[in-house]
């Protein structure tokens, strides 16, 4: 999770980054979280993400809808159907995003909750990197 420096003077400056970011750059990488204040961040990212995506989908709603109002006034353009196109792709990446911090999110669930909860939460304790495996995968028994 990249986040860089945000220092946007406008609205315009930051979906310009949006956009940017989801044309050039691949998707992030899968981390392990290794505490509550990365757990906290994940969440964070993972909400603001869903945000993200949700706008593109409505901007490609628009979009279309306004691709076939033109198509019935025979005022349709290529340019709209490639802004469609721009924001399919957006708001495709930033699912892959979203799908990425629920898998992190879901690994340290089951890290947590296959015996670690009172290191993580009530020690605060940073998981050592000998613990950062993929607890989804490991076979868990019960008694």
């Amino acid at each position: 999770m990249e986040m860089g420096q945000f220092d946007f003077s406008s609205s315009e400056e930051l979906f310009k980054s949006l956009i940017d970011r989801a044309l050039t750059q691949k998707n992030s990488n899968f981390e392990f979280i290794r505490n509550t204040d990365m757990l906290r961040a994940a969440r964070l990212y993972k909400s603001g993400i869903k945000k993200v995506s949700k706008m593109f989908n409505n901007l490609v709603k628009e979009l279309i809808a306004k691709h076939a109002n033109q198509v019935r006034h025979g005022t349709a353009t290529v340019e709209t159907l490639l802004a469609i196109l721009q924001f399919e792709n957006c708001r495709d990446f930033y699912k892959k995003e979203i799908a990425i911090a629920k898998d992190m999110l879901s690994e340290y669930r089951t890290y947590v909750f296959s015996g670690h909860i009172f290191d993580q939460f009530v020690c605060g304790f940073t998981r050592p990197d000998n613990e950062c495996v993929d607890y989804r995968k490991l076979p868990i028994k019960f008694f």
